[in-house]
């Protein structure tokens, strides 16, 4: 039954995200080329996110009003994870949708917006969403103060990676679409389960969207990255899979932003300042296009997504150890990448 539900849930949510996507072309908030960090050659609207969002909020609202008059449909999960933290992750998600949306109509301060960013990752794990425990081969960690302020702070890291890596067509949400799959797989193989219905609909949505990105017509907006990369960390959290299961789903993303974080302050340069020094914009610099750009880190982000699923499945420690080899790994390539574009130098937006 879920299988069928997820195909059917997928088949309406793709096209009417692509024309919800379409309605917020016209909304006349764009995305201006500054001949600096944003190098499109005219405007470009910027609340496709918005678009990806809604389409997601009408098909679950048709999922959830079919299960309250469909018996059939009753002893169905939708998505992974009890109902009331499911209820949580949304709400959370559409928090920072708005926060994004807001900034993408009217630019926030960076103070201000980091603000309210971290305020709803507190207020997040204060909710419920929050993983039970940290496993390693070495012990187990169940100190619940540390694992509601871990669970805020990989909230909070993993929303703003979503925002630091949507700088190329296709890219943040492409990546986010195969975390979401990867997650679904991861959740389906280790209780034995079909795939999650509601996690097929976020996909076909992405999916939709992708549609007008990749064509450079459509940009998520910092609504989109903030919604949909929130989205996923949320519902990872809650899904009950083990830390480093969902950690290896978004390693592409993490080691990128981290290591670029971590470079930028060693020059004393602030995190949150726009900048140009990601190893996907070191590509663009070298003149690779924003399909070359998109592929490889969707091949990147798929092969942890299998060897996530792969861990999932197994268990025992090798969950763990995947991701500290697949760490390793990403992080040799990132440097590698760095020392090719030439000695790391810190790029702001503005020259």
């Amino acid at each position: 039954m879920e299988i069928a539900l997820a195909v059917i849930a997928a088949a309406i949510a793709f096209p009417l995200s692509w024309y919800t996507c379409s309605l917020t072309r016209r909304t006349g908030v764009v995305d201006a080329p500054d001949g600096k960090r944003k190098q499109q050659a005219a405007p470009v609207p910027r609340l496709g996110g918005l678009g990806i969002i809604a389409a997601i909020a009408i098909v679950f609202a048709l999922a959830w009003t079919a299960h309250a008059l469909l018996p059939a449909m009753q002893g169905h999960d939708w998505l992974p994870g009890p109902s009331r933290q499911v209820i949580a992750a949304l709400a959370i998600s559409g928090l920072l949708a708005a926060i994004g949306t807001w900034d993408d109509i009217h630019p926030l301060a960076p103070r201000a917006k980091l603000g309210m960013v971290v305020v709803a990752c507190i207020a997040a794990a204060m909710l419920g969403i929050s993983v039970a425990d940290l496993k390693t081969p070495f012990g187990s960690l169940d100190l619940p103060f540390v694992l509601l302020a871990g669970s805020a702070l990989w909230l909070l890291v993993f929303s703003n990676a979503a925002n630091f890596m949507d700088g190329s067509n296709g890219l943040s949400l492409g990546c986010l679409g195969i975390m979401f799959a990867g997650l679904g797989a991861a959740v389906a193989m280790e209780a034995g389960a079909a795939f999650p219905p509601g996690i097929a609909a976020i996909i076909a949505a992405i999916a939709g969207f992708l549609v007008h990105n990749m064509t450079g017509r459509l940009y998520a907006g910092d609504g989109g990255a903030f919604g949909i990369g929130g989205l996923f960390a949320t519902l990872a959290l809650i899904s009950g899979l083990p830390v480093w299961t969902v950690a290896t789903l978004a390693l592409p993303f993490l080691v990128d932003v981290l290591l670029t974080l971590i470079l930028r302050a060693r020059h004393r340069q602030l995190w949150f300042e726009a900048h140009t020094d990601h190893a996907y914009q070191a590509f663009a610099r070298a003149g690779w296009g924003h399909w070359d750009v998109a592929v490889l880190w969707w091949s990147l982000t798929g092969a942890c997504a299998i060897a996530a699923t792969l861990g999932a499945a197994a268990g025992g420690a090798l969950p763990f150890v995947l991701f500290w080899l697949l760490a390793l790994i990403l992080s040799g390539l990132w440097l590698a990448i760095q020392r090719k574009a030439g000695q790391y130098v810190p790029r702001r937006a503005d020259g």
